[in-house]
């Protein structure tokens, strides 16, 4: 079956928000053995969605529209997709008396606008939103279906979850995506050793930059999963650290609990960010302590107990300095595993020799402590979220090697 995306929205096109539903639909529809072959973003108005729909239909056998179905005057895709398929729109009174009830459960003031999610396009059916308002609406026509969700990525992706199965079945499937998830490797390294791995399989594959992390998404039939998956494992090693939606948190955690071993941070660049992506998984209090952002020498030093002298002598931004912050959250918060952050995220404070987005990551761990130096090149924002997935990885191969700790 071929696919068509339709992204309707202003904030869409104008890239003020990240197309993370695009990132959703295009793996999950390929999990069916659909091909989205067309991907469009346009703005909230009625006859530019309703020529995108013309367009699309005339070349997918599924056009899934994403995105103005709510109650503003913006909202525009019940009406555009009445156009195109030349059909009227209904109010459907027992889908209105469902958002009524979910309004009234959330103390909400019912308000007129809130009706026009109640209406539907005229020989179609509608979904059940099980965690919003706006149901998803589907029309089948002869040679195509017209599926249209909303724009809030948890909606849409719990909604997808129940319509399509429908739609496409759950049998066997053609295609099957399989993300593989790596750290500490360039793309451009991630891609040579891909080709060199891939080429012998009948794959479609490619790379993506995502947060300091590499994921390498390949499309592989089903029959070849296990031997693609192996000779992955085998090219790209240590470095590899997850598969499809695992995360580095959750991969760090779940070692954690198998070791039943506890956990704190020190953070200076980060500034609270590596323990904030510890906590984003759910039981992370089972192993998870504490952290203490020392963003100014003087926390250092009279909070964590480093050494004015190993600041004055290597700086913040040092080994010796990660070293002794690793040790002294582990001391500070009687944990088990100590580990720190301390880095230049810019744009200003780098120099030749550390320059801006160099980061030194301290673990501490029974009577070892160790460092480890890394260097990114991203905006601030980014080098903090690259630098707090470093210091996860360093826990992650540390507790995977189930060694000593390696040297910095």
């Amino acid at each position: 079956m071929k696919a068509a995306l339709l992204f309707v929205g202003d904030e869409v096109v104008d890239g003020l928000i990240e197309n993370t539903n695009a990132s959703f639909l295009v793996p999950f529809l390929t999990s069916f053995g659909v091909d989205v072959d067309y991907v469009m973003e346009v703005r909230d108005e009625l006859q530019m969605v309703r020529a995108a729909l013309d367009f699309l239909k005339e070349f997918a056998q599924l056009v899934v529209v994403c995105g103005g179905l709510g109650p503003t005057e913006d909202d525009i895709t019940r009406q555009a997709m009445a156009a195109s398929l030349d059909k009227r729109l209904i109010f459907d009174e027992g889908l209105w008396a469902k958002i009524e009830g979910v309004l009234k459960r959330r103390g909400s003031v019912l308000r007129e606008e809130h009706r026009r999610m109640a209406y539907i396009v005229e020989g179609g059916e509608y979904v059940d939103n099980p965690v919003g308002l706006a149901p998803a609406l589907i029309v089948r026509e002869r040679n195509c279906v017209v599926v249209a969700l909303p724009g809030v990525p948890r909606e849409l992706e719990e909604l997808s979850k129940l319509v399509f199965p429908r739609l496409v079945g759950t049998g066997e499937r053609a295609m099957e995506v399989m993300r593989f998830r790596l750290f500490g490797l360039k793309e451009s390294e991630v891609n040579a050793r891909a080709k060199e791995v891939l080429s012998g399989f009948a794959v479609r594959w490619g790379t993506v930059l995502r947060d300091g992390e590499v994921w390498l998404n390949v499309k592989v039939d089903p029959s070849q999963r296990d031997i693609v998956r192996a000779q992955i494992e085998r090219v790209f090693g240590e470095s590899l650290f997850g598969m499809d939606d695992d995360s580095l948190e959750v991969v760090v955690g779940r070692l954690l609990k198998e070791k039943g071993l506890s956990l704190a941070v020190a953070e200076s660049c980060t500034g609270g960010l590596l323990a904030n992506l510890i906590t984003n998984v759910s039981g992370s209090s089972d192993y998870f302590k504490g952290g203490v952002v020392a963003y100014l020498e003087e926390v250092k030093a009279e909070v964590l107990g480093v050494s004015w002298e190993a600041i004055r002598k290597f700086t913040v931004y040092s080994h010796e300095v990660a070293k002794e912050m690793a040790k002294g959250v582990r001391r500070l918060l009687k944990s088990d595993v100590g580990l720190s952050t301390t880095g230049i995220a810019g744009p200003t404070g780098g120099t030749p020799e550390k320059p801006v987005g160099t980061v030194y990551v301290g673990l501490a761990f029974k009577d070892k402590v160790d460092s480890f130096e890394f260097r990114f090149n991203y905006d601030r924002v980014g080098n903090k979220i690259a630098f707090a997935k470093a210091a996860l990885d360093v826990l992650r191969r540390h507790f995977e090697e189930d060694k000593g700790l390696c040297g910095s």
